[in-house]
């Protein structure tokens, strides 16, 4: 499975200028632990960061930022890792031990944003993997086990076939 299977394709955006607490509060409604940062340019919107959840407790509240008067611009991480939306599950963990960061956003080929991907997300997905080999590994035990039960000749019970005496 490629990243752009397993991406939120619906990213949800702030401008730099709503305060923290408007942030926090969209976080809520929209049931997600970070948004994407964005500034209005003459071309239109333009990506400037990301900001998380845990970013608000720890640079913003902890420090003493007032959530309804500090802006979200002030304490966004002005860093965007991105992934090609064909890359592999490796590939984004890779990316992702590579620059220190728990959620990509995921880029089409032209460069068009498509989605967010997380940590979270590719765990998920690897623990998919996971189970299916489980259960592929289950059948084909239950399929052995149930090749070495045998009908007994005489009374017509199944019971596990001994080897001969």
């Amino acid at each position: 499975m490629n990243i752009d299977g397993m991406c939120t394709h619906s990213v949800v955006t702030v401008d730099r200028s709503r305060t923290l607490q408007e942030c926090a509060a969209l976080m809520g409604e929209s049931h997600v632990g970070s948004i994407l940062v964005t500034e209005e340019t003459p071309g239109g919107p333009q990506a400037v960061g990301i900001v998380t959840d845990r970013d608000l407790v720890v640079e913003a509240i902890a420090r003493g930022v007032a959530p309804g008067k500090g802006k979200i611009g002030q304490i966004v991480a002005r860093r965007l890792v991105t992934v090609a939306s064909g890359a592999s599950i490796d590939e984004a963990i890779e990316v992702m031990k590579n620059a220190g960061v728990r959620r990509l956003l995921v880029a089409a080929p032209d460069r068009r944003l498509v989605g967010i991907v997380s940590m979270d997300d590719l765990l998920g997905a690897l623990a998919g993997e996971a189970a299916g080999i489980v259960q592929a590994m289950r059948s084909g035990v239950a399929r052995e086990a149930d090749a070495i039960h045998a009908t007994c000749v005489l009374c017509g019970e199944r019971s596990v076939r001994l080897p001969p005496v």
